[in-house]
């Protein structure tokens, strides 16, 4: 019985480890809503970094999920994927940042120049001065 444990262990390895070969990776944009409307990658879903714990453990319960985690400069996927990893995420990876990955050919979405909201005009309100005239007293 022994021989016969040591000729299905190889196969029953292989067979536990492909599902997790075999996993396509999910892009996640950890930016903010901003952000992530003006740029992101094409595949990638958005889950802001602030909100990533929860969001990624009530979509991809199973752990083993590979998960790569972008945003538009790295910090924010780094700090997000140190919290994933403490959750006990272990195919977790940073990735940096958005134009990083856009200049090495994964294809990006982008916000049509006519589409780009209206900047408010900035009001500048100074300190009115007043001066007290006798009548006012």
């Amino acid at each position: 019985m022994n021989n016969r444990v040591t000729l299905l262990l190889p196969s029953l390895l292989l067979g536990l480890a492909l599902p997790l070969l075999a996993a396509e990776p999910v892009w996640i944009d950890v930016s903010s809503p901003e952000e992530y409307a003006r740029q992101h990658l094409a595949e990638a879903i958005h889950i802001p970094h602030t909100r990533i714990a929860r969001d990624v453990s009530t979509r991809y319960p199973d752990k083993n999920t590979p998960l790569n985690l972008y945003d538009s400069g790295g910090n924010r996927a780094q700090q997000a994927s140190e919290a994933l990893q403490t959750l006990g995420y272990r195919q977790v990876s940073a990735k940096g940042g958005f134009d990083d990955l856009a200049a090495d050919g994964l294809p990006g979405r982008y916000m049509a120049p006519e589409a780009t909201p209206v900047q408010a005009e900035r009001i500048t309100l100074a300190p009115a001065s007043h001066t007290v005239t006798p009548a006012e007293n």
